[in-house]
């Protein structure tokens, strides 16, 4: 079984928009890293922050 992270990320973010939530947590690796850089610089999200929770990484 595979995962599409791209799809996961949009997926989380969408989801997130319809139910009004200003909050996504994604886990962060290297290519959700380059997707949030790309959806800051394009405007489509507001701002970042990483977290580090048990030791894994995620954005907020």
């Amino acid at each position: 079984m595979s995962s599409d992270t791209i799809a996961d990320i949009i997926t989380s973010i969408r989801n997130a928009d319809m139910y009004r939530k200003s909050v996504v947590r994604v886990a962060s690796t290297n290519i959700s890293q380059s997707i949030v850089k790309i959806l800051l610089r394009e405007g489509f999200i507001e701002n970042v922050r990483k977290h580090r929770e048990n030791n894994k990484d995620f954005w907020f």
